[in-house]
């Protein structure tokens, strides 16, 4: 066994929550039900520029979104920075926060080499994107990370993870334009013009398919002057 996860890279187990899906302690799978779900990775445009080739046929069942992972190489949090990158993968994230490969369930294998410490980032297009607090460690040949259980699990803590329930922790949503920081203009540019409208869209902040005012009320509005806090 050890042979074939050596020979297989870097496999990672990963689990966070999207504080728009998130009800009654997992997310909400009303995207994959109303089938508004891309087949293809939808990262490949700013300020992403992903150029995966990520694509189903079907969208797997208890898949909640798209989410892009990216993992970095560093010898701590802060320095992890852009130029620290060694590889990225787009992903779906379930409704108990597992974040999986294309079939999903599998873990999410990347070929990289580490030379510091291995650091993992999760990325969404209209959530505030997140970095392990420390450096992950391998163990029964898995590199395994939960952002869901504290505050503490995320780099930059309480200002870049939020509480959604006792214990429960995950990423701000209502960054509409995705440029890692919840401002007006999430509002004015992003959710203004789309209210009313059904669809895969950067304004509909609680991910259920359609753009309204609890989207506004409920999930931009309280994370008003919240930042990404990936270096």
């Amino acid at each position: 066994i050890n042979g074939s996860v050596n020979e297989a890279g870097i496999r990672l187990g990963l689990k966070g929550f999207l504080e728009g899906a998130f009800f009654n302690g997992e997310m909400t799978t009303v995207l994959n039900d109303l089938n508004l779900i891309p087949l293809t990775q939808p990262y490949a445009g700013a300020p992403w520029n992903y150029n995966g080739l990520e694509t189903v046929t079907t969208i797997p069942a208890n898949v909640v979104d798209w989410v892009l992972v990216e993992l970095r190489d560093a010898v701590n949090a802060g320095s992890a920075t852009v130029g620290t990158r060694i590889a990225r993968k787009a992903a779906f994230i379930l409704n108990d926060g597992s974040i999986v490969g294309m079939d999903g369930f599998s873990d999410l294998i990347f070929t990289a080499t580490i030379t510091n410490n291995l650091f993992a980032i999760v990325w969404h297009k209209n959530h505030l994107g997140v970095l392990s607090a420390v450096p992950l460690t391998l163990g029964g040949g898995i590199y395994s990370y939960d952002f869901t259980t504290g505050s503490a699990q995320a780099y930059g803590g309480v200002n870049g993870h939020k509480q959604l329930a006792v214990g429960k922790w995950g990423m701000f949503s209502g960054d509409g334009d995705a440029n890692n920081t919840i401002n007006n203009t999430d509002k004015t540019a992003v959710w203004t013009p789309n209210v009313g409208k059904k669809g895969y869209l950067n304004a509909d902040f609680n991910r259920n398919g359609q753009v309204n005012n609890p989207d506004k009320n409920n999930y931009w509005l309280p994370n008003i002057g919240k930042s990404c806090q990936v270096p």
